[in-house]
């Protein structure tokens, strides 16, 4: 059996006739499978999105990793694809980007809601179409993205993503084309939209309005709020029965999820039947959100660190659930699932972690261990099937995955810790994750692995350059090695948001901390091998971030390799994926 010899889903839709379309790359990158049969699309498809009237299905695609999403229209019945909007250069997007959620269709099938930046590449505009004609309803002046026409298709709620931790909610009037602000609130809010209201007199969301976690609530057209469950955890996510009659949401707690339902006004009921694992992000990112079926069962894609994401069946009223899918029948029965531990920063923040002990590792026979750093920075460790992480612990290496500040899941204050500082808390985050791994007795503190992709590949050229001493080697992949380049590089629709989030260049104090924190500056101080990767279509991060580095590198006489992925994005490359594990991983055994 082989660690890659599985199906990456990324995404699961309801049809109205009960059948189940999901996103897999069983063919070699993202495609629509109808109840396991293929529906060819050209390019990679992000999103998928029943019509309701279940004739077509619309896509999202991506032609070639550079993220100029474009939006076509599938007839399941011939496989043949209407191109609604390509335009070369143009981005579309049907909700947040990268996400799952939100209804770009009317009821009626009458209308479809999407986003792009053809007018100026720097915002997202919100667009309706209609018989064929597409008319701007709101002009933007950042990102704006639909998230849902309302039930009698009057209104169309649109959110406003300034940063990560930044929202506020519009409602257009699709009579007028005017819109109004539907929030109120001082300093930085999440508004994650679930549904509408039945009666279109408001939305299910979850928020942070006055709060620090983000809690289900209900939000009139009047801007009243209402709350519905406010843990000490974020609400994450939801989804509202087609019959109106039944909520369900998602509970965050150290990446795993915690199901509850109730019908609308009742009382919270858990969901059982489920294994433990990661069923809703925000936004629906990589396709976890959740699905109601019109039988009212709940459709959930969950991941889990020791299997395969699969796609469950939940029946809530018997408290029972069906595995209806076999991403992962490929893969070993031995896989290893993480614990959660914490590590203790500079300043006493808790820093949780995602840990990974290899079988036979003890304290007669100590294993080094590898620290992959997650993207975002404001994502988290999920407890999802890497096979990278498996593979390193099938070679005798443990894993451990840190949550460092800046990442997701624990509340507003703990994610917008990074702003404005990467490089500076998150560092000694990390730094105090290594010393965590020196006191695990099965650990050999002394053979530290650092790895990480996109703002984890910045942080892994981070520990090398600016923690030397910790490391015996490290892997990059598509990460930045100089904060000013990066944000001059940085996508269009990203750059109203640099100042806050990385760093102003055009201030002298800022502008010193953003060289200082930049990995390439320090390349003379590395000790460890490092093996840098990049896709050559990459636009979120420029492959000149690491050709620069690996440049440094080379000039400063250190040992580094650097391999360039022609025709590839951002994202995994599925083709290329074991042969890009096993690099990772023996360039760990080697030096480990």
């Amino acid at each position: 059996m082989s660690l890659t010899d599985f199906e990456w889903v990324s995404g699961a839709e309801v049809a109205p006739d009960g059948r189940v379309v999901w996103l897999s790359d069983r063919s070699g990158r993202p495609q629509p499978w109808l109840d396991g049969v293929h529906l060819p699309v050209p390019g990679s498809v992000r999103r998928c999105a029943w019509r309701p009237d279940g004739a077509r299905l619309l896509v999202l695609t991506d032609p070639d990793g550079g993220e100029d999403h474009r939006l076509g229209e599938l007839d399941p019945a011939t496989g043949d694809v209407e191109w609604l909007v390509a335009e070369d250069g143009v981005r579309c997007e049907v909700g947040v980007p990268y996400g799952s959620t939100g209804d770009p269709y009317s009821a009626d099938s009458r209308l479809l809601a999407y986003a792009n930046n053809a007018r100026d590449p720097e915002v997202f505009d919100v667009l309706v179409r209609e018989d064929g004609v597409s008319r701007i309803v709101l002009h933007g002046d950042d990102r704006y993205v639909p998230m849902g026409f309302s039930p009698d298709s009057r209104l169309l709620l649109v959110q406003k993503l300034h940063q990560n931790t930044d929202h506020e909610l519009y409602v257009v009037d699709l009579a007028s084309d005017t819109s109004r602000r539907l929030t109120d609130h001082d300093g930085p809010a999440k508004y994650l939209p679930v549904a509408w209201l039945p009666d279109s007199s408001g939305v299910h969301l979850a928020t942070t309005q006055g709060r620090d976690f983000t809690g289900l609530a209900t939000l009139s057209l009047a801007g009243v709020l209402t709350w519905l469950d406010t843990p000490d955890a974020d609400v994450e996510g939801g989804a509202l029965s087609p019959d109106g009659s039944r909520l369900a949401w998602g509970r965050n707690e150290h990446g795993y999820t915690r199901l509850f339902w109730s019908a609308v006004g009742g009382t919270p009921v858990e969901v059982t039947g489920l294994p433990a694992g990661l069923a809703v992000c925000e936004h629906g990112m990589d396709g976890f959100a959740l699905r109601f079926t019109h039988d009212n069962r709940l459709l959930v894609q969950l991941a889990r660190g020791d299997a395969a994401t699969e796609l469950f069946l939940a029946d809530l009223d018997a408290g029972t659930a069906e595995r209806i899918s076999d991403f992962g029948a490929g893969l070993p029965d031995d896989l290893v699932a993480p614990t959660v531990v914490h590590a203790t920063s500079a300043d006493g923040l808790r820093v949780p972690c995602l840990l990974y002990r290899p079988p036979g590792a003890s304290a007669d026979a100590p294993a080094p261990v590898v620290m992959t750093v997650h993207g975002g920075p404001e994502s988290q460790a999920y407890p999802a099937y890497f096979p990278m992480v498996q593979a390193l612990l099938a070679e005798g290496i443990g894993v451990i995955s840190p949550d460092y500040r800046g990442s997701s899941g624990y509340g507003l204050g703990y994610q917008r810790m990074i702003y404005r500082d990467w490089g500076g808390g998150d560092l000694e985050d990390l730094a105090a994750t290594a010393a965590l791994v020196g006191e695990l007795e099965w650990a050999d503190g002394s053979r530290l692995g650092v790895h990480g992709a996109s703002y984890g590949g910045f942080a892994a050229l981070s520990c090398v350059t600016r923690l030397p001493e910790l490391w015996r080697a490290a892997v990059s992949e598509c990460g930045t090695s100089d904060l000013l380049t990066d944000i001059r590089d940085v996508p269009p629709t990203w750059r109203r948001r640099t100042k806050e989030w990385i760093g102003d260049p055009d201030d002298p104090a800022e502008l010193a901390r953003l060289v200082e924190r930049s990995p390439v500056n320090h390349a003379h101080r590395v000790r460890a091998p490092v093996l840098i990767l990049h896709g050559q279509n990459d636009t979120r991060v420029n492959p000149e971030e690491s050709e620069q580095m690996y440049r440094r590198l080379k000039e400063a006489g250190k040992t580094t390799r650097l391999e360039l992925h022609p025709g590839i994005g951002h994202e995994v490359d599925r083709e290329g994926l074991a042969d890009t594990t096993a690099l990772i991983v023996e360039w760990f055994k080697t030096n480990l």
